[in-house]
């Protein structure tokens, strides 16, 4: 999933835990996503631009890959898709994302043959 409006889609959803964080985006293709955002709320959250230190650095196909609550930030984290630039940012950022469930299509990917 791809965000063309970070902000707007990070106060859009809820949070499993209360979280504040400033992620630094970077967005090649939507300009108006790229720089830092905090995120902070409990439940309920607002994300906004700041010019506060960033706490993780990573590109805007992460927060869309983590948006639904299936992917984790710390896998991507894991995988070299998302820095930290505070020790423990990445932990409590990734257990907010998660939902109480896993995301789930009852179509798959498959076509129907005829």
């Amino acid at each position: 999933m791809r965000l063309v409006d970070v902000g707007r889609a990070l106060t859009g959803r809820s949070y499993a835990v209360p979280l504040d964080v400033v992620l630094e985006v970077r967005d090649a293709f939507c300009p108006w996503n790229a720089g830092r955002h905090r995120l902070r709320g409990d439940g309920a959250a607002v994300c906004e631009p700041t010019t506060a230190p960033a706490d993780l650095r990573l590109d805007v196909a992460e927060p869309g890959a983590a948006f639904l609550g299936g992917t984790t930030l710390a896998a991507l984290g894991e995988a070299g898709r998302v820095e930290e630039l505070r020790p423990g940012a990445l932990a409590r950022t990734s257990a907010a994302f998660r939902g109480d469930r896993e995301p789930w299509y009852p179509g798959g990917w498959a076509f129907p043959l005829y």
